[in-house]
């Protein structure tokens, strides 16, 4: 739901949940019409591509944010790495090189508090470059963490040019670039279905 809201808020519509007759959900998707004469905006290409490419971790348990962050970030033209489990994220770690992780931060098995002390305890320069992804953000606990690592999060649903600001910013700060455009799909046996 994350996703289609940031998508319909984008083209400046709405979208909301309406009671379906026969069970199960219904919702409601609007979005502003748009005469035939109108000319659709210029496609946004990126001025220069810089020579140096910026490696991302992407690690969400749900696979429709994983996957769309990770599309998003190749058309972005930076190389993703999409995972679905952290322990599996940590084997990563251990054997690549990221530039950037964005990391959810409710998951099963270890959330990203746990995550993000074990990554940091392989590879400490990547103290600074993990973004955290939550829903979860009016708990104290997680607000607590949050503040204490300074680093930023994006709160779901998010809107997908926030993720496109953060990111830059996080690889600016850290002096990383960007190029590579491929994503390499990283799942568990026990996740497929």
């Amino acid at each position: 739901m994350s996703i289609a809201h940031s998508i319909v808020t984008d083209h400046r519509g709405r979208i909301f949940h309406q009671p379906a007759a026969g069970g199960g959900a219904c919702f409601i998707l609007e979005l502003p019409v748009v005469s035939a004469e109108a000319k659709p905006p210029p496609p946004v290409v990126p001025a220069q591509v810089p020579a140096q490419s910026a490696r991302i971790l992407v690690l969400d348990d749900d696979k429709m944010i994983a996957e769309l962050l990770g599309e998003m970030l190749s058309l972005l033209g930076y190389s993703a790495t999409v995972c679905h489990s952290a322990p599996e994220a940590l084997e990563l770690v251990d054997r690549q090189r990221f530039d950037l992780i964005l990391s959810d931060f409710r998951m099963p098995k270890m959330n990203g508090e746990e995550f993000y002390r074990q990554a940091i305890g392989k590879k400490p320069e990547l103290a600074r470059r993990v973004v955290f992804l939550t829903g979860d953000v009016v708990n104290e606990e997680t607000q607590a963490f949050l503040r204490s690592t300074g680093n930023p999060h994006l709160s779901k649903p998010f809107q997908l040019a926030r993720v496109e600001e953060t990111v830059a910013d996080v690889l600016r700060q850290s002096g990383a670039g960007k190029v590579v455009m491929s994503v390499n799909w990283v799942t568990s046996p026990n996740l497929r279905s």
